[in-house]
């Protein structure tokens, strides 16, 4: 995996994207990154309406949007470069959030993009109802979106893996952005036909003992699948293998042992695949409290 050079962060001013820029710039420094995009994207039918306003042209209007954005954003850029000696960049573009925002991180290539939860006033706001997920649907760099104010750097992280190779690529960009954190392994099995078995009328005993059979076979990829991961095991980490479903065990989970951050490996699919997010993602971008990271694992 190579190394985190070049980070996005899209800006619309509101606490949750002030919050985004913290972060990105706490993890640029640590990372030793060279350069942070600030990015804020202005509804396309803006100008026309300001110009209405105004009694001047739409093109007179943008000018006018540009130059004031970018006034904020040069607040956000000096505060950057003042506490962590981060340079950045400053890009205002029109149009529809989710596809500037993509569009932007392609350009640069950005190696990380960084969004808030949530955005703020309505004409401006660049997470307008689930802009997040449709970014997590089309963008393809690793996208963190923040939930919380960063205080500190990532202390304990939680990657929930399936043992394909975008877990592989989720549990390898845990270890790289947080180096310091404690990483908890977690593991969601499904008995797929225990059910039938009991519809089936198959005994408790030997229902028990297919259940408990997939367990320990849960464990034992889990340690391979660990095992496999450069630098995973000379790191703080934990184990745990739950039967359930996962979206739900791992928001449980979460709510239990109160991580600052779960990364959580994606398909790269293409075509229609890539028009839906997984179901287990949108469940743990929606319902948890804390920062989620969500990776690319390898195209098909």
């Amino acid at each position: 995996m190579r190394d985190i050079k070049s980070i996005m962060v899209a800006i619309d001013f509101s606490q949750f994207s002030r919050w985004a820029g913290k972060r990105a710039g706490m993890l640029a420094a640590l990372l030793e990154s060279d350069t942070i995009d600030l990015l804020t994207v202005k509804e396309a039918g803006l100008p026309d309406t300001l110009a209405l306003v105004l009694k001047s042209t739409p093109v007179a209007a943008e000018v006018v949007l540009v130059e004031r954005a970018m006034r904020e954003l040069g607040l956000i850029s000096a505060h950057l470069q003042d506490n962590h000696g981060i340079r950045c960049t400053r890009t205002v573009r029109f149009g529809k959030p989710e596809k500037e925002i993509v569009a932007r991180a392609d350009e640069l290539p950005a190696d990380l993009t960084v969004i808030g939860e949530h955005g703020g006033h309505f004409l401006t706001s660049i997470f307008l109802g689930n802009t997040a997920d449709k970014v997590a649907r089309m963008i393809k760099t690793p996208l963190l979106v923040i939930k919380k104010e960063a205080i500190t750097s990532y202390r304990r992280v939680l990657v929930p893996v399936d043992f394909s190779e975008n877990s592989r690529s989720a549990a390898q960009m845990a270890l790289k952005i947080a180096p310091e954190a404690k990483i908890d392994f977690l593991h969601v099995f499904d008995v797929v036909l225990e059910e039938q078995m009991q519809l089936a009328g198959i005994g408790n005993n030997l229902v028990h003992d297919y259940h408990v059979k997939a367990e320990e076979d849960a464990r034992r990829d889990l340690n391979q699948f660990i095992a496999g991961i450069p630098e995973g095991d000379n790191r703080a980490i934990t184990r745990e293998v739950v039967f359930g479903y996962p979206g739900h065990v791992i928001c449980d989970h979460a709510e239990l042992t109160r991580p600052d951050l779960i990364v959580l490996g994606k398909h790269g699919k293409s075509g229609l695949e890539e028009l839906l997010l997984g179901s287990v993602s949108r469940h743990v971008l929606e319902q948890s409290s804390c920062d989620v990271l969500i990776t690319i694992g390898p195209r098909r």
